[in-house]
């Protein structure tokens, strides 16, 4: 198996075991649960789980747009770093992105929305390991090699597992896996000066969000 299969392959791998635990929560909340309020100000955990129902979705459908053009972005971090920059498409879309998360949560049922996945998420990820490492369109933002794009959905799909469990009351249990590609991912994003100068509080500026 060459470095980019291998890549690919623990990536689904995790991304599988995050959605598996997006699943298990889904089967598990009562109606109440579902109305409550989580950390992102305007989002209750239905529009919460709406949000992150369309990644399953949008996975699938990349598999459907391989490009024999080279990536865009050599890395989910670099694509990560480019949307999250001052001004970048992270924080103009922001509003919309919420907006959306919320009519989503009115036109789907939470059955639909933990069917994305129990269901459509398990054969995304059997698609995208026939597909192998190919070139995507990553939501006609980007093209990313499809390992790049599956890190993108680790990240989303952590945070806003941690998001989830906090708005539920829970202590954080989040697969190993998710949180370790999820903080190797994330701690790219600033320079190597910047982030270690940050990290043993030797900096004198702001680093903190790296995303949003």
């Amino acid at each position: 198996m060459s470095s980019a299969e291998q890549l690919l392959e623990a990536r689904l791998t995790a991304l599988g075991e995050l959605w598996a635990v997006w699943a298990a929560h889904g089967h598990d909340l009562d109606a109440a649960r579902w109305t409550r309020p989580t950390r992102l100000p305007g989002w209750d955990v239905k529009a919460l789980f709406a949000h992150l129902a369309a990644w399953p979705h949008g996975f699938a459908q990349m598999l459907d747009l391989v490009r024999a053009d080279e990536p865009t972005h050599p890395s989910a971090t670099a694509l990560l770093r480019d949307l999250n920059r001052p001004g970048g498409l992270a924080a103009l879309q922001s509003p919309r992105v919420a907006q959306g998360a919320r009519d989503a949560a009115q036109q789907h049922t939470p059955a639909q929305l933990t069917a994305a996945f129990a269901e459509v998420g398990p054969r995304a990820l059997a698609g995208a390991r026939a597909r192998g490492p190919v070139v995507v369109d990553y939501f006609g933002i980007a093209r990313l090699d499809l390992a790049e794009a599956a890190g993108i959905g680790i990240v989303e799909s952590t945070v806003h597992l941690l998001d989830l469990q906090r708005a539920l009351g829970r202590e954080p249990a989040v697969p190993p896996s998710g949180l370790a590609e999820t903080a190797k991912i994330l701690a790219a994003i600033p320079s190597p000066v910047a982030f270690v100068e940050a990290a043993t509080g030797r900096s004198t500026g702001p680093l903190f969000p790296l995303v949003s």
